[in-house]
């Protein structure tokens, strides 16, 4: 994933409750993708994690605090070890509707 930053004129969505080691969603650390058109910015507020994009096989280690831009439809998983928190801030396109 090489934008380091959100293209312009993305719409925000929503975002995920805080996550910590202990109550991070499964899915997140078995591959998954954001559906076309949508962006992700996963925040790491305490503690470390691994993010794995999965198109590449490029593994970056995110100590908080740090983030990701998660791009549309590009496979990915995390992996934990240790103390945690974070959190993800979903984007839309503009022109991909109204719905979420």
């Amino acid at each position: 994933m090489a934008k380091k930053r959100l293209p312009p004129g993305l719409v925000p969505t929503g975002g995920s409750l805080s996550f910590t080691e202990r109550t991070i969603p499964e899915a997140l650390q078995r591959e998954h993708a954001l559906a076309p058109g949508r962006w992700g910015v996963l925040h790491v507020l305490e503690g470390v994690l691994r993010f794995v994009d999965l198109s590449d096989a490029n593994e970056r280690v995110v100590a908080a605090p740090g983030q990701v831009i998660i791009h549309p439809q590009s496979p990915h998983r995390v992996s934990v070890k240790g103390v945690l928190r974070c959190r993800i801030d979903f984007f839309r396109e503009p022109n991909d509707g109204d719905s979420d």
